[in-house]
């Protein structure tokens, strides 16, 4: 990716910086996920639709992973060996893509009335004469020696369903987290990516809560490293 950050600890492309904390080679303790965040989301509301979707599928799945290794790292109980399984995050949302991808343009033909045709054949310009079967072949003889070969073919083997799974978007997020500071004044982070699901859904749980403290709705704090951190409304 082309996007480069500039922080105290890395100045760089986006995609090494998540290299050197997947390889160890830098403490993603260390590293400020806002600070990370922040001048991409600038730069996007900036260029206001001029950004690519594919850079902005990108940079999602690779502040996804930063999220998910900072928040097990600091907060180890949130790990579960049975979270590793399955298709990527990565992986997941390519495929989404290639489905919406194949969905704009199907909508695309059918708004401008296109149909799509098979190639038609050439005639064959030899000539083979007229078929004479063997003798003692009757109609009675192929449809017999039909009917074998039909009951020697293999069944035909069902495709394999998939279920694409429904994951709980920003906005969701956002607002139960905003109803959750509105009732209770303060509340701490803990409590709620408890209710969280899957590792993706704490991934979208940080990208809510650093949204809030950008603007200015709620505030964190944590009086020391590896503490419970608070949450209350400004």
């Amino acid at each position: 990716m082309s996007y480069a950050v500039h922080i105290e600890q890395f100045e760089g492309p986006l995609d090494l910086l998540l290299q050197l904390i997947e390889s160890q080679k830098l403490d993603i303790t260390s590293v400020s996920l806002m600070q990370v965040t922040e001048p991409f989301v600038a730069h996007v509301r900036e260029k206001k639709g001029q950004i690519p979707p594919e850079e902005l599928a990108d940079f999602l799945v690779i502040a996804a992973k930063l999220i998910y290794l900072k928040s097990r790292a600091l907060l180890p109980s949130l790990t579960d060996p049975s979270l590793e399984e399955g298709p990527d995050l990565e992986t997941q949302l390519k495929m989404y893509k290639k489905f919406v991808d194949a969905a704009h343009r199907l909508g695309e033909m059918v708004i401008a009335g296109q149909s799509s045709y098979g190639r038609v054949r050439r005639p064959v310009r030899e000539y083979f004469g007229e078929f004479v079967p063997p003798r003692g072949v009757t109609s009675e003889v192929l449809h017999d020696l039909y009917e074998r070969v039909i009951r020697r073919l293999e069944p035909v083997m069902k495709l394999p369903q998939a279920a694409i799974e429904r994951v709980i978007t920003l906005e969701e997020k956002i607002e139960q987290l905003t109803q959750r500071i509105r009732d209770g004044l303060r509340t701490s982070f803990h409590k709620f990516l408890a209710e969280s699901g899957d590792r993706k859904e704490i991934a979208v749980a940080f990208l809510a809560l650093l949204e809030l403290v950008k603007q200015r709705i709620i505030k964190v704090e944590q009086k020391n490293l590896f503490e419970e951190i608070h949450l209350e409304r400004v």
